[in-house]
């Protein structure tokens, strides 16, 4: 089995799906110049390997293209595109837990923010030990602005 890694995710796919050296390496220039073919090759390269076996030597064809090498292609183009359908359902789950998680962060930090309002009416200490948690909430949900390491 190949493995493609970046920072702490590994994927693990089959060999022959193995990505070229050259992917991920594209310029936006390189990857506009690929040919785009509609989808459904390789159900087309399945029949068209198998016809290329039926019209035997009645059909010459071009240097380098074999009825195996159609179907190995276009099985690996298959064979990717569930690969990616796989990663995108990954994807969606981690965004959801992302979501859920930073969900559950934001409620305890409010409970604390709540608490620590009610305390420092009679404990006004408490304020500057607080000072990032009460700056970070004071910018609402989802505002850019410098995250407790900056500041």
């Amino acid at each position: 089995m190949a493995e493609i890694k970046h920072g702490t995710v590994t994927v693990t796919i089959p060999d022959e799906l193995a990505p070229p050296p050259n992917a991920g390496k594209l310029s936006a220039d390189e990857v506009r110049r690929l040919p785009k073919p509609p989808r459904g090759i390789g159900l087309v390269g399945t029949h068209t390997a198998d016809a290329i076996k039926k019209a035997g030597d009645k059909l010459t064809l071009p240097k380098g293209v074999t009825a195996e090498g159609l179907l190995a292609s276009c099985g690996r183009a298959d064979g990717i595109d569930q690969v990616i359908i796989d990663l995108e359902v990954v994807l969606t789950t981690l965004k959801q837990a992302n979501l859920l998680f930073d969900a559950e962060a934001w409620e305890q930090l409010r409970k604390v923010n709540g608490q620590l309002k009610e305390q420092m009416k009679y404990n006004p200490e408490l304020g500057p030990i607080f000072r990032v948690l009460i700056d970070f909430l004071s910018r609402g949900p989802r505002q850019s602005g410098p995250t407790p390491t900056e500041g």
